[in-house]
């Protein structure tokens, strides 16, 4: 179905190779996207994504954990098409996490495009356990909200320690 994409299972996790990224659930309504080095990302990046995205979370609600330590790039195409409110429709929220500068650059650049879409916030993280605990907090606001989060359209970017 996706031309560049490898499933590969180990044990029972389901784990998707797409062009730009590796997905997989971390655990239940956590999917765990890692960034390749130096991909670039265009609108069909965009679209592949999303269809990887739904196919693991079966179309349910869910947060994400990005690992963007590698350096990548989006076109402003591929901007305008990842702030749009159907490809995030069931995302709760998503931490990014980011060490570069320049991903750092190019993050605060996104939120921008980001701060369209109301229905999930995104925050950056230096730290992983960081980023975790705070998508679990978000997951169990949604939870206790019935899959309604209130989200104040605010993006938070924590800065380098």
């Amino acid at each position: 179905m996706y031309l560049n994409k490898r499933i590969l299972y180990l044990g029972t996790m389901e784990i998707i190779e797409a062009k730009v990224a590796t997905f997989r659930m971390l655990e239940k309504r956590i999917l765990l996207v890692v960034m390749k080095e130096d991909a670039i990302v265009d609108v069909s990046e965009v679209e592949e994504n999303c269809k990887v995205s739904m196919q693991l979370t079966k179309g349910g609600r869910y947060g994400v954990l990005t690992d963007a330590r590698f350096y990548a790039s989006i076109t402003n195409e591929a901007r305008v098409a990842s702030s749009t409110p159907a490809v995030n429709s069931n995302v709760i929220a998503q931490a990014v996490i980011i060490t570069s500068l320049a991903n750092r650059l190019l993050a605060n650049f996104l939120i921008q495009f980001h701060k369209r879409n109301k229905n999930a916030e995104m925050k950056l993280f230096n730290d992983y356990d960081a980023a975790l605990k705070w998508l679990k907090e978000k997951i169990r606001e949604d939870e206790q909200n019935g899959g309604k989060t209130n989200v104040k359209k605010k993006l938070s970017i924590l800065s380098s320690i």
